[in-house]
């Protein structure tokens, strides 16, 4: 039996295979599927058939052994792992609005930032090395392969790339308590949005490389949010400024 190449990715479930197929077609070394045929299932396989992309029928055991813990709902994609790019490209990119991480290690969130980032209007995705989530088989099914779209940088040093995106004129907010509402931010700037990692927010010196914190007004009980729905109530405060017109005051 052929081996796979050593770099082969996993992608698994319709959602994220779709979106892979639709921006990075030839990314796919192979795409296998089981079970009975339904509309979703026969709407990916034509995407890989008029891609050009290798096909197999497999049993169910193939698809298991490969996705995992991944619920893979009879499609599994072999695939090149996405590229990543460079952090300075992503700073000179027009309208920026960048999303960068501070040790978020659970892969499940940072995959769910990513897909609100992509879906949002984000630019791309700054990780670090160490103590911070890759993109993967389990971010890449828990984004819906929002992450084989959105470009992602990888740097060793956030502080480091936080002072070149600051030199490069983009404004840093970041996600934590005793900051100002999120409408008071000018989202319309290019911008890189921190977020901290769960439970302890943002370390002291990104903080401090930061020109201004944003903080979600809670009105419940609930003293909280987690990371990932703090970025998405944030990145859609600022798609909304940056896709509806503001009024001008005294008008």
């Amino acid at each position: 039996m052929a081996t796979e190449p050593t770099d082969t990715v996993v992608v698994a479930g319709p959602r994220a295979i779709e979106a892979l197929l639709r921006h990075a077609p030839k990314r796919v070394r192979k795409l296998l599927h089981a079970g009975p045929p339904s509309p979703t299932r026969d709407r990916v396989l034509q995407l890989a058939r008029d891609a050009g992309r290798p096909i197999e029928a497999a049993q169910p055991a193939l698809l298991e052994k490969h996705a995992g813990e991944l619920r893979h709902q009879g499609l599994v994609a072999l695939a090149a792992p996405a590229p990543l790019v460079d952090w300075e490209g992503l700073l000179g990119v027009q309208d920026a609005l960048l999303v960068a991480f501070d040790q978020v290690t659970d892969p499940h969130n940072l995959g769910a930032i990513l897909r609100s980032a992509e879906a949002l209007g984000g630019t791309g995705a700054l990780v670090t090395r160490d103590r911070c989530a890759r993109p993967g088989p389990t971010v890449s099914r828990t984004s819906a392969g929002a992450s084989e779209i959105l470009p992602v940088a990888l740097e060793t040093n956030l502080a480091r790339a936080l002072a070149a995106a600051d030199e490069a004129g983009l404004q840093i907010v970041g996600a934590d308590l005793d900051g100002v509402a999120p409408w008071e931010v000018d989202w319309t700037r290019p911008t890189v949005l921190v977020i901290g990692a769960e439970g302890t927010g943002l370390r002291r010196l990104t903080r401090e490389a930061c020109h201004a914190i944003a903080t979600i007004p809670l009105v419940g009980r609930t003293e909280s949010l987690n990371a990932s729905a703090a970025a998405a109530a944030l990145l859609y405060e600022a798609a909304r400024q940056r896709t509806i017109p503001k009024v001008k005051k005294n008008a």
